[in-house]
């Protein structure tokens, strides 16, 4: 089969570098551009938000401190007071935060800001 060009098995080679070097190509421009990570939603963050909101409601409760406008709490706080342990993102990169605890007419309102790697919360 061979008749002055490629036989099967030059094909197969071929083909086979081929495919090796666009596999090899995606790889690394999937490096380059941080894979998969920007295409996470945000919910994991919108946990860590949540966590440090809850921490900091329990660190008002346990040091009874009483806030009379705002009062901010920092990550520090919370894990010198031993209520946040390992603050980090699903990728195991450390992430940095404090909350905003607000009075209102009832109770108190938590706004949780964090900024990780590759997210800030507005008003960080």
């Amino acid at each position: 089969m061979k008749k002055n060009g490629w036989g099967t098995l030059q094909m197969l080679l071929l083909s086979g570098g081929l495919l090796l070097a666009l596999l090899i190509a995606v790889f690394f421009i999937s490096k380059l551009y941080g894979s998969y990570e920007g295409s996470k939603s945000n919910k994991e963050y919108a946990d860590l938000e949540a966590r440090i909101e809850n921490a900091a409601a329990l660190f008002i409760r346990l040091n009874s401190i009483e806030v009379s406008d705002t009062f901010r709490v920092d990550l520090e706080a919370l894990q010198n007071s031993g209520l946040v342990n390992d603050f980090k993102d699903d990728l195991g990169r450390g992430c940095d935060g404090y909350v905003i605890v607000i009075k209102n007419d009832i109770a108190y309102d938590y706004e949780g800001r964090i900024k990780c790697p590759n997210y800030t919360t507005i008003n960080y």
